[in-house]
C-alpha cells in the first residue's frame, strides 16, 4: 500500500548561527527566476500524474510568546514552547495514518520532530525507533557555548545539564538508537560524548575509506534487523559545502547530490520508514537555485520516488 504524506512547514530559524525571520519553507514552495520547479507544483505533479497522496498542511509559526522568550534570552524555553506545538501537529499526522515530512527551519526543530516520533512509537506503542541523523555536525553539544541548533541531540538524550532542562523518561532518546551519517566537524566535548556513549558514527572518513554503498548497506542491514521504525533527520550541511553553500554552516567534504538522494530514497523505501525532517536550507543564500532543486529531489526521495 502506498504511503500518504503530510508536508509540515517549520520555518523556525531563530536559534542557529544565521538567525532569520525568512519563511524558508515558502522559498521551496514557490517558483522563482533561479529554479524551474517549486515544491507546490511538484506535489501537484506527483498527485495528479503519479496518483500519490501528498498534502501540504501549512506551517507552524513561532508565536509572539516564543519570540518574546528569545528576546529575553530564554532560548531553551522558547524552543520547548515552539516544539510543543510542532510535536502536536506531527502527532496529528501520525494518528491519521500519514507520514510526516517536516521542512525547517534550523536543526533545533529536531527536538519537536523526534519527540513526536518517540511519543507515538516508543512511548505509546513500545516500539524500537532508530534515528538516522545526517549532518556535517554531531548536534550533541552539551555545553552552554554556541547555539541551540547545535544541541538538539543533547536535549533529546537529556544530556543537557543547564537551565533546568529535563526530558520525560519515556521519550528520552537512547544513544544506542542514534545513527550518524556524514559527520565531519565535531566539537571536543561532542567527540568525547559520542565516544563515551558509543554512538554509531558513519563519518565521512568511514564513507571515504569503505565506500558509500558499503556503509549504506551495513546501516540498512542493522536498521532492518534491530528496529521497528526508522526516522530520518537530514541537515542540508551534510552535503559537500564546496558545491552546496545555501546554509549558515556549509562544510566542505560532505555527501554528493547523488549520494544524498540515494541515502534518502533507500531509507524511505523501507516499510519501517515513518518520516523525516529536512533542515537548515536558506533560500536567501541559494544564488543559482541549484540547492532548491536538490532539496526538492531529496523530499521527493523521502516520498519513495526518484523517477
Amino acid at each position: 500500500m502506498k504511503k500518504k504524506f503530510d508536508i509540515i512547514g517549520a520555518p523556525f530559524n531563530l536559534l542557529g548561527c544565521h538567525p532569520s525571520t525568512e519563511n524558508t519553507v515558502d522559498g521551496l514552495r514557490k517558483l522563482n527566476e533561479q529554479s524551474w520547479i517549486g515544491l507546490t507544483d511538484w506535489i501537484h505533479v506527483r498527485n495528479t500524474r503519479w496518483n500519490r497522496d501528498i498534502q501540504d498542511v501549512g506551517d507552524i509559526d513561532a508565536s509572539p510568546e516564543v519570540i518574546n522568550l528569545i528576546e529575553q534570552d530564554k532560548k531553551e524555553q522558547a524552543l520547548a514552547l515552539y516544539c510543543e506545538k510542532l510535536q502536536a501537529r506531527i502527532e496529528q499526522t501520525l494518528e491519521s495514518g500519514r507520514v510526516p515530512i517536516t521542512i525547517g527551519g534550523d536543526h533545533s526543530i529536531g527536538l519537536g520532530t523526534v519527540q513526536a516520533i518517540l511519543t507515538h512509537y516508543q512511548k505509546n506503542r513500545n516500539e524500537k525507533v532508530a534515528i538516522v541523523w545526517v549532518d556535517a555536525h554531531a548536534d550533541c553539544n552539551d555545553s552552554l557555548a554556541s547555539n541551540l541548533h547545535g544541541k538538539p541531540l543533547a536535549l533529546l538524550m537529556d544530556r543537557y545539564p543547564h537551565h533546568d532542562w529535563s526530558v520525560e523518561t519515556e521519550i528520552t532518546l537512547s544513544a544506542d538508537d542514534i545513527y550518524y551519517v556524514a559527520v565531519r566537524d565535531l566539537m571536543l566535548n561532542e567527540h568525547q560524548l559520542i565516544s563515551s556513549l558509543g554512538i554509531t558514527n558513519h563519518s565521512m572518513q568511514e564513507i571515504d575509506e569503505r565506500g558509500f554503498s558499503t556503509v549504506l548497506n551495513d546501516l540498512m542491514t542493522k536498521l532492518e534487523r534491530d528496529y521497528d521504525r526508522i526516522y530520518l533527520s537530514f541537515d542540508y550541511d551534510a552535503l559537500d559545502g564546496a558545491t552546496f553553500r545555501a546554509c549558515g554552516t556549509p562544510n566542505v567534504g560532505g555527501l554528493t547530490a547523488r549520494e544524498a538522494i540515494t541515502l534518502v530514497h533507500t531509507l524511505s523505501r523501507s516499510a519501517k520508514f515513518v518520516g523525516a525532517d529536512f533542515v537548515e536550507y536558506l533560500p536567501s543564500l541559494d544564488k543559482d537555485g541549484v540547492s532548491k532543486e536538490l532539496m526538492i529531489k531529496l523530499i521527493d526521495a523521502a516520498w519513495g520516488l526518484r523517477a
